[in-house]
């Protein structure tokens, strides 16, 4: 394992995450349009967006921007300049992304001939799992491996819902192609839901000009009918979330027997509003990771500096916790930090810099000692933290109990740089956080974290034009496919009972005589043309609004 790192280029370098990368963009975005319109320029999450979306594709940056955008030459050109900086910042900093990785491993067995037979000498057959959501680059990378090696890939077209991050609905769908003397087994068993349920799913892939070809047969047999209740207002239909589910809890049903999905968390809002007025335990899950906390991120910035002193950006978080430092203070030090070549020389850089404050010096020297235990270094760097977190954040008791979840996440590793690097990439969701009554809540979930998630009883609520598919797919054929499998992921959640519903805009209903929408939304709506003996539909007026509800009447 040692000489990985050797083999690859890549020793001494620290893996950076998405937010790392944001801050990075900003300082250099900044930079660059000094003198230019910052106004009307792509911030910087589009902006990384684009440069990663241009490397998981396999496409040249620019001419990325030139197929796929509608930038002009000169925005154009100030992006190839931002992209090049970054690139630069990042080789001079030893960072490295999710995508260098990944380059890196590709263009690596791709030169050294030897490498590559040495690895694919190792391995009989390789398991692709999720296939549909693999991307041009992991594609490039199985291509290289897969002969001798056997690729044996299980993947569901019709659950492609995730091209923007990159990934290649084809590598699935066209997959017999793209392999000729492969073997295609159709799993068309279903073990989860009723038929009822799977004819609505299997009507909504149907009415795809895209051949699926698959008809899913429940292993269950018949069950409940789909229901589609229809709202004046999107006020009422929330209101009805909250009496439906509080009438079911009060005749026994559990409240984790309900899990709503939604299309996006902003459309939520209204239901959660309710739940708390009510009472409703619910747990939100829309992919917000622990490691993505701030309190968590403070904890790492030391952990990093402790092993990688070149990390600017660990750095400038690190130095900021301290009272009395902000960005122009942090930003000066730093220079004398980083510049030296022996980290020792930089780490009494830092004890001059900040002879009033020896514990900023102090911290960091605790914790490089104790890189080979994990544990102990977490141990070491929350003894320095605690007492400037505890001050910095609100609800500390619960914010604490992260730490100390970290702390125990780390005891199975024996390298403070391999626990680093392995929550980088594959961050942990902060289950061990959340209220008790977690077991026994409702669950409002987002459908692009629902992958893999069900329940006895699934709602998917505004199943309305704008939204199935999303106005901002309109016009883009392989966009709006993309939303028609976002709506069959969410049905195929229900395993008794699956309940639809939609409301038309407070006062302009769309499906009672009024409308808000063009026809293009009408014509592109999913459940246009839905047989009537597949689902039952029924309209409830007059569901008594909440006081939460009317505070939101018109707060957008």
């Amino acid at each position: 394992m040692k000489t990985v790192p050797k083999t690859f280029g890549v020793e001494s370098f620290t893996i950076i995450d998405r937010d790392d990368q944001l801050s990075l963009i900003k300082l250099i975005r900044g930079t660059v349009l000094k003198d230019k319109d910052r106004k009307n320029f792509p911030q910087a999450a589009r902006i990384l967006e684009l440069y990663s979306y241009s490397r998981n594709t396999c496409i040249d940056a620019k001419d990325y921007l030139v197929r796929y955008t509608d930038y002009d030459n000169g925005t154009i050109g100030t992006l190839m300049e931002i992209f090049r900086h970054y690139q630069k910042r990042k080789k001079d900093r030893n960072y490295i992304d999710f995508d260098d990785i990944l380059h890196i491993f590709l263009d690596t067995i791709s030169r050294k001939e030897a490498l590559l037979i040495k690895l694919k000498s190792l391995f009989t057959h390789i398991l692709v799992d999720e296939m549909q959501d693999t991307n041009p680059l992991q594609w490039g990378i199985l291509e290289k491996l897969a002969n001798p090696a056997k690729l044996f890939c299980v993947g569901d077209d019709a659950q492609s819902i995730y091209a923007f991050r990159g990934a290649d609905f084809q590598n699935v769908h066209s997959f017999k192609s793209r392999m000729p003397d492969s073997d295609v087994l159709k799993l068309d068993l279903n073990y989860r839901s009723t038929q009822e349920t799977l004819d609505m799913a299997n009507w909504l892939l149907g009415c795809s000009p895209l051949a699926y070809n698959r008809k899913l047969t429940a292993v269950r047999g018949a069950g409940i009918k789909p229901r589609l209740i229809e709202f004046r207002n999107y006020y009422d239909e929330a209101a009805w979330y909250g009496n439906e589910i509080s009438k079911r809890h009060t005749e026994g049903a559990r409240y984790s027997d309900f899990m709503i999905l939604v299309r996006t968390a902003y459309l939520a809002r209204r239901i959660e509003a309710v739940f708390v007025e009510k009472h409703i335990p619910y747990k939100f899950i829309g992919g917000t990771q622990l490691m993505q906390s701030a309190h968590v991120r403070d904890l790492f910035s030391l952990l990093r500096v402790a092993i990688n002193y070149r990390d600017e950006l660990a750095w400038v978080r690190y130095l900021k916790l301290w009272p009395g430092v902000g960005d122009i203070t942090a930003a000066r030090a730093i220079e004398g930090i980083i510049i030296p070549e022996v980290a020792e020389s930089g780490f009494q850089y830092l004890d001059t810099f900040f002879s009033g404050e020896g514990f900023i010096a102090e911290a960091v020297r605790e914790v490089r000692k104790s890189t080979a235990k994990p544990s102990k270094a977490i141990s070491l760097a929350l003894k320095y933290l605690i007492p400037l977190l505890s001050e910095k954040y609100d609800h500390w008791p619960a914010r604490v109990q992260d730490l100390a979840l970290i702390e125990r996440l780390s005891k199975r590793f024996t390298r403070l740089a391999e626990f680093i690097e392995t929550y980088t990439l594959d961050p942990v969701y902060n289950k061990e956080s959340l209220p008790p009554v977690v077991d026994d809540a409702v669950t409002i979930i987002t459908i692009h974290s629902a992958k893999g998630t069900e329940a006895p009883i699934c709602m998917i609520p505004q199943v309305v034009p704008g939204v199935y598919p999303h106005s901002r797919a309109l016009g883009n054929d392989d966009e709006i496919e993309e939303e028609r499998r976002v709506l069959y992921v969410a049905m195929t959640r229900a395993e008794d009972e699956l309940i639809l519903t939609r409301a038309g805009e407070t006062g302009r209903n769309i499906f009672f005589g009024g409308s808000g929408l063009g026809d293009k939304d009408h014509i592109n709506y999913f459940l246009s043309g839905l047989p009537q003996d597949l689902i039952d539909t029924e309209f409830i007026e007059g569901e008594q609004q909440s006081t939460f509800l009317d505070a939101l009447e018109g707060f957008e």
